[in-house]
């Protein structure tokens, strides 16, 4: 009950900060991203134990922020796929496709640049995000926040590639803890 109103409030703050977004800024931009990771820690079901996941996911990012400042703000939205790797005790056998969840994923993050000169075509940053599922076929909710350095390569003056590596804190029946690797584009608007 808590978890699925902390969600909708989540959700909500994001949302509405989108309506903070001025209707002339043309600073920023759009990323696209995929995502693999894992995690391990307690149980995400009702049987108890540990376990660990591998995460596959992806999608889109809207970035707010010219081209030059050193600190962009972020909003993600994606597919996150969790797929329970760990061993089943002999003898016991999962339904097909039990061992997966599909979610929608919401998150807001900023991005600082750690180099000096950010025209420069090669840059290092430190990012953190704040996220949530809100979409869940399951309505189990679970919340992440993730931290981590990463790198941006420009191609061109509006094309970047970037890779980020974030350590992550996840929330669902328990706290687990794994981490998380970014890769994608991002097309800047100014």
């Amino acid at each position: 009950m808590v978890r699925a109103m902390l969600a909708r409030v989540l959700t909500l703050s994001c949302l509405l900060c989108l309506l903070l977004v001025p209707g002339t800024a043309l600073a920023g931009g759009v990323g696209f991203f995929v995502s693999p990771g894992f995690h391990a820690g307690p149980a995400l079901s009702a049987g108890g134990g540990t376990g660990t996941w591998a995460d596959v996911g992806g999608g889109v990012e809207l970035f707010l922020g010219k081209r030059d400042s050193r600190v962009q703000g972020r909003l993600r939205f994606g597919y996150n796929g969790v797929m329970d790797v760990t061993p089943l005790p002999e003898g016991v056998t999962a339904a097909p496709g039990s061992r997966v969840s599909h979610s929608g994923v919401l998150s807001l993050g900023a991005k600082i640049d750690l180099l000096p000169d950010v025209e420069k075509p090669f840059s290092v940053y430190l990012v953190g995000d704040l996220g949530v599922s809100p979409l869940v076929k399951h309505l189990k909710n679970y919340f992440w926040v993730d931290v981590g350095p990463g790198v941006r390569i420009n191609a061109n003056d509006v094309l970047s590639v970037f890779a980020e590596l974030t350590g992550v804190v996840r929330f669902e029946n328990g706290f687990t803890g794994g981490a998380l690797l970014a890769a994608g584009v991002r097309l800047s608007f100014d």
